[in-house]
């Protein structure tokens, strides 16, 4: 470890698939653990500093492809710890895409400020952010971000940086540049976790765009009863995908509470679908919002990541009285807007 820890020696080490967890100690700037190898994986590290002296941290992985010795370097500086690592074929692939992609960040932010001023970034997170800045970031970061994973993707068929680079940037990119990074991927890479959600993915974007009817799905709601979709047939349905952590998620439903008392008369329902792994937390969110709306726990994202695609929280999907998408990813005034033309 490099930088001054402040104190904070521990340095957490875990994984999401499969799920592990293990708590190290810095001594003498140095810390060691040791996990079985299955399968390629994303092994995650936060530190106890960053919790701390920051009052929050951001994951970051190094990819382990093999089993082996991997050295891992932390380094603390002004804005947080950062991981690094010579070792593992795959995490070299992944570190030279990471670095790219920070450097096309820094050259949008320069652009940004350019354009709209040198508090752009600032404003773009506060309580009223300039949407066209927003968007027009946004635009940017896509096309940036598409470029470097078609570079890496197609040199790298056979790596599984390159299933990883591509399933968690695949919103960046349009169906057919999807399909035609996938093809490219060795038979083996395919077969892995990622090869087989981007896979999913693909396979659920043809289901949910505008104009298709979701296959019916059953889910149980915070007292344990089946909630199915076909049971809002007959109605316009809102349906809104969130987490108990996100707080997008949380700081729309005081006005989805607005949108709900409105309509909810005028053959409109809404039905909050939470993802979250953890159903104390959910459960307990629940509560705590107390919203007037029927509630389902999807614990494995079966229903939004196979059927709906859901790649950010919120998301939303608006389906007519037959169960047909009419709208999605709809946000503010557009949610507003689509309605009123619905049910003036």
């Amino acid at each position: 470890m490099i930088g001054d820890t402040r104190g904070y020696n521990r340095m957490d080490m875990y994984s999401r698939n499969p799920d592990r967890y293990d708590s190290m100690n810095v001594v003498n700037n140095t810390f060691s653990g040791e996990v079985p190898f299955e399968a390629p994986y994303r092994l995650l590290f936060a530190s106890l500093h960053d919790s701390k002296v920051r009052g929050g941290y951001a994951p970051q992985a190094i990819l382990i492809d093999k089993p082996g010795t991997y050295r891992v370097v932390a380094t603390i500086d002004s804005n947080g710890t950062h991981y690094s690592s010579v070792d593992g074929a795959a995490q070299q692939v992944y570190a030279a895409f990471s670095a790219e992609q920070d450097k096309a960040w820094e050259a949008i932010e320069k652009t940004m400020k350019q354009k709209y001023g040198a508090d752009v970034m600032k404003s773009l997170y506060g309580k009223n952010p300039n949407a066209a800045a927003a968007a027009d970031m946004e635009t940017m970061e896509k096309a940036a971000t598409a470029k470097l994973v078609q570079r890496h993707v197609s040199r790298n068929p056979g790596s599984y940086a390159s299933a990883v680079i591509l399933q968690r940037n695949s919103r960046s990119l349009d169906n057919k540049t999807l399909i035609a990074l996938y093809e490219k991927l060795t038979p083996g890479i395919k077969a892995l976790r990622e090869g087989e959600a981007i896979k999913t993915e693909i396979a659920a974007r043809k289901l949910s765009v505008n104009g298709a009817t979701p296959a019916d799905f059953t889910l149980k709601n915070e007292v344990e009863k089946a909630v199915k979709l076909s049971d809002y047939r007959g109605k316009y349905l809102l349906i809104d995908f969130w987490a108990s952590w996100c707080g997008p998620c949380r700081a729309s439903f005081p006005h989805m509470r607005e949108l709900y008392a409105q309509y909810k008369d005028k053959n409109f329902e809404i039905l909050s679908i939470s993802t979250d792994r953890d159903k104390a937390a959910w459960l307990k969110a629940v509560k705590e919002e107390n919203n007037p709306w029927p509630q389902a726990h999807d614990a494995k994202s079966e229903v939004s990541k196979n059927t709906f695609n859901v790649q950010v929280l919120p998301t939303l999907f608006l389906l007519d009285p037959k169960g047909k998408i009419i709208a999605q990813k709809l946000e503010g005034s557009e949610l507003d807007k689509k309605l009123k033309e619905l049910m003036p």
